[in-house]
Order: C-alpha cells, then structure tokens, then sequence
C-alpha cells in the first residue's frame, strides 16, 4: 500500500479513535445513570419518537455530504447551490414532521408523542447549517476537528440529559439533550471549516450533485427501514416497556462497536473514493481497514455475549435482565453489523450508490417480513431469532457486490477475518470455562465480571501475540505510523511480528 496514504489514515484513525474512546466513555457512564434514573418506558417513548424522526431525517441534507465528498472536482458554484438546497429541505421537513406528529401518536396510541416529535423536528434545520462544512473537514480529512466537534457535542447531551433527568424531566431529559446537541454539532462544524458560502444561488448547479446524493438517500432510507422495522413492530404490537428493553439491549450490543465502525467509514469515505480507480490498492485498503474492525470488535462482542447475566445485572440492576436474551442476540449479529458497513461505504464512494439501494431495498422487505413473523410468534425472542438467522444471509449479497465493483475475492475476504474469529473464539471458550468454574464456587456478580474480563482479555492479546503473527505486524506497523520509535518495537512481543 502508499506508506504515505496509509500514514495519513493511521493518524485519522487514531484522532477520531481517541476521541470516540473518550465519547464511549462519556456515553456508557451516562446511559449506565440514565437507565436508574429513567424507565423502560421513558427510553421506549423516545425509541418511538425517533423511529419518525429518523426516517424524514434521511431526506434532510439528501445525501449531498456523502456526493461531495465523492466528487472529485467541485466548483464554488455547485456547493453554494448545495447549501442552499440544504436550507430550504430542512424548513420544508420541519414544516412536515410536525404535522405529521398527530398521525404518528395515534398510531403508536400515545399521545405524548405530539409534542415530542415537534420538537426533535427542529433538528433538522440545526443539522442543515452544518452539512456542508462538515462535507468539506471529511473530504480534506481534518478528522481532529471532526473528533472534537463529536466528542464535545456527546459531553454537552450526556450532561444536559442527566441534569434534566435528575430534575423529573423523564423522557423529555433525552429530548433536549439530542436537539442541543445537533445544534451544538453544527455551528462547530461551521466554525471550524475554512468553507464559507458566497451566494445562496446555485441550486441549478448542484443538481447534479442533489441526484447523486439522493441515490445515496435512498439506500439510508431502506437501511433505516430494515434497522428500524423491529422497533415499530414491537412498539406497535407489544408496547412501549418491550421496547424499552430492546432499544436499551440494542444500545448495549452496540455500544463497543458503533464508534469504531463509524470512525472506520468516516476515514475511509474520502480514501476509497481517491482510489475508485486503483483497484490494487483499494483491495488492499478494503481487507485492511476490514480485519482492523475486527481485532477490536469481535472480541468486545462476543466477551459481552459471554459474560451477559453479570453484566446486565452489575450495570443496569435487575428490572433490565428480560433483556437478556435479545442482547446476546444482538451481539452475535455485531459480528456481522460491525463490518457490513465499510462494504457499503465502497460501493457509495465508488459511484455505485444506485447498487446499493436495490441491495437495502431487498433488506428492508426480507428483514421487515421475518421481524413481524417472529415478533408475532414470540415476542422479543422471535425478532432476535430474525436478526441472528436472516440478516447474516443478506450479507453475503452486498459482499459480492462490492466483488464484483472492486475485483476483491470474497474467498480473500473472508480468510482475511479466519485469524480474527478463531482468536475470539479460544477467547470465549477460556471465559466459558472460568465462568462455570467461578460458579461452581459461588462467586458473586461483580467479581465474577471482572474475572471474566481479565480472562478475556489475558488470552484474546495471548493467542495473537502467539499464534498470529501477521496481525501482531500489522499493528506494529501501526504504532510506526502513529509515530512511536522503531527501536521499541523492536523488544518483546513485537520481536515475533511478520512484517505485512
């Protein structure tokens, strides 16, 4: 690979890294409070509210952060129309949503729901203010910016929502904590970009971009569909408080692997789309970026499904444990979720976003039928089973999509996450047998979680440091990169590396 390139994406990497490191941290401590300050309910009123404002969300910014990060020649003409664009979709979506309010309280029969979705609807102008520079700090890679502005806008919703909470707020703590949020996001990403719009015109211009980026909006629309189907079928067929738990289970399962797969997609957006036409190196980018993921996420997901009783009982108390069986379902599917994404983020930065959404369209209508079968056959168990079973399945179609747009092997795809899975799997098997034996001896919850911790990760570094020595070189490579001395590495375990 370029050792140029690569440098510079290691050290994106590792500033959106250590700020998403940070705002994991923040986020688990807040949730972790909120979940004994709040209800099941209160979190499921949110989930619901959010189900619309998520979807007309999709079509706020259309698509055009991703078209011009894309497009490698741009004129001041085209971004001032974008931004233009921008403005006048999100007076239009607020306008909508909140008439739409009415319709979609009814629907879940709550009518708290009203006032609620009105309000979260003003985000979507807070968020247009900030889409095109936001755009432009991705596409120059100016990621330290993007960290801050993300790490700080996630301190001022954790800490807005716990003093609200704190205050009897309920379920409106989670309301004004998001909407500060977005707005607080946006004047900074204003702020800190060097772009600055010159006119308001242009909108004839950028017409191009709008429809590249509303191929891109597309294939968000149907993924939210099929991401968010199980929330409306079991806010609508079992309840707020069913909900609740599931939202909170999802948030859990996701909780160790969204920022890193989100940080994965944001350096590569800018990367892949410079090396659409250089398809040598952007195999070698894909299979990198994707065994990275994995190291990192494998391992949390499958030790979080390992250890799920003590840690749902040490962190969120006992009223959260019917959780249980769609958390250790959902984790298993992170398997899978935590690297799919990067694949959709080849064929978006290749200029194959049209491919993608008939793939997402085909996911929204596979994945939408089994989540209402098994919700109807069983419940919270029957949508886990749906997830784990059917969506697995679908990913192998988006693989060989992005195969045959690159030339990748899915042969050498899939033996590029061999190491990482037969690491994770002597991982969970040491932590199974400590588990059991721990039992045996009647240890108590919170020991018994952080010997399985300890357990965990003892032997997950070991089998690498041991038996995978490719891996063990490619993360020293990169250390160097990050800018850490060659002679340290050149002492124990580093010593046994095979230099990629």
């Amino acid at each position: 690979m370029n050792q140029d390139l690569r440098s510079k994406t290691v050290k994106a990497i590792g500033h959106l890294g250590l700020g998403g490191a940070l705002g994991k941290v923040i986020s688990l401590a807040s949730t972790l409070v909120m979940a004994r300050l709040l209800s099941p309910a209160d979190y499921g009123l949110m989930s619901m509210a959010m189900v619309l404002v998520g979807f007309i969300g999709f079509f706020n910014e259309v698509g055009i952060g991703a078209a011009i990060v894309q497009k490698t020649d741009l004129t001041e003409t085209e971004v001032n129309g974008c931004f233009s664009f921008s403005i006048l979709a999100s007076l239009v979506l607020f306008a909508l949503t909140a008439l739409l309010s009415g319709p979609a309280a009814d629907f879940f029969n709550n009518p708290a729901l009203q006032p609620m979705i009105a309000v979260l609807a003003s985000n979507f102008v807070f968020g247009a203010i900030g889409t095109v520079p936001l755009a432009f700090l991705r596409k120059e890679m100016h990621f330290k910016a993007v960290a801050g502005i993300n790490i700080s806008g996630l301190f001022l919703q954790s800490a807005l929502a716990l003093v609200l909470a704190w205050n009897g707020f309920g379920a409106w703590s989670l309301v004004w904590a998001f909407v500060a949020s977005s707005l607080f996001q946006s004047v900074g990403a204003f702020y800190l970009s060097s772009w600055r719009p010159s006119s308001l015109r242009g909108l004839r211009a950028a017409l191009g971009l709008v429809r590249y980026g509303l191929q891109v909006t597309m294939t968000r629309i149907f993924w939210y569909l099929y991401n968010n189907a199980d929330k409306v079928v079991i806010g609508k067929v079992l309840g707020n408080r069913p909900l609740g738990i599931y939202d909170m289970a999802l948030s859990l399962a996701t909780l160790p692997t969204s920022q890193i797969t989100s940080l994965a997609t944001n350096v590569s957006s800018p990367l892949f789309s410079r090396l659409q036409n250089d398809r040598p190196q952007l195999q070698a980018f894909i299979l990198h970026f994707t065994r990275g993921i994995a190291y990192v996420t494998y391992p949390a997901v499958i030790g979080m499904l390992m250890c799920a009783n003590e840690l749902i009982a040490v962190l969120l108390g006992k009223e959260w444990m019917p959780m249980l069986v769609p958390f250790g379902a959902l984790c298993l599917m992170g398997l899978v979720r935590s690297v799919d994404p990067l694949l959709s983020q080849v064929l978006i930065s290749t200029g194959r976003a049209k491919q993608l959404s008939g793939y997402t369209l085909t996911c929204g209508i596979v994945m939408t039928a089994a989540i209402i079968a098994g919700a109807l056959l069983d419940g919270l168990h029957g949508v886990s089973v749906a997830w784990v079973v059917v969506y697995p399945l679908l990913s192998v179609r988006l693989l060989y999509l992005v195969s045959a747009a690159t030339g990748l092997s899915m042969r050498a795809y899939y033996e590029c996450l061999l190491p990482v899975a037969t690491a994770t799997a002597a991982m969970a098997a040491a932590v199974f047998a400590v588990r059991m034996a721990l039992l045996a001896l009647g240890l108590p919850a919170m020991p018994l979680l952080v010997a399985e911790i300890l357990t965990g990760a003892v032997v997950y570094v070991g089998w690498i440091i041991q038996f995978d020595r490719r891996g063990l070189g490619e993360i020293r490579q990169v250390m160097l990169d990050l800018g850490i001395s060659k002679q340290r590495l050149e002492r124990w375990p580093f010593n046994r590396a095979v230099h990629p």
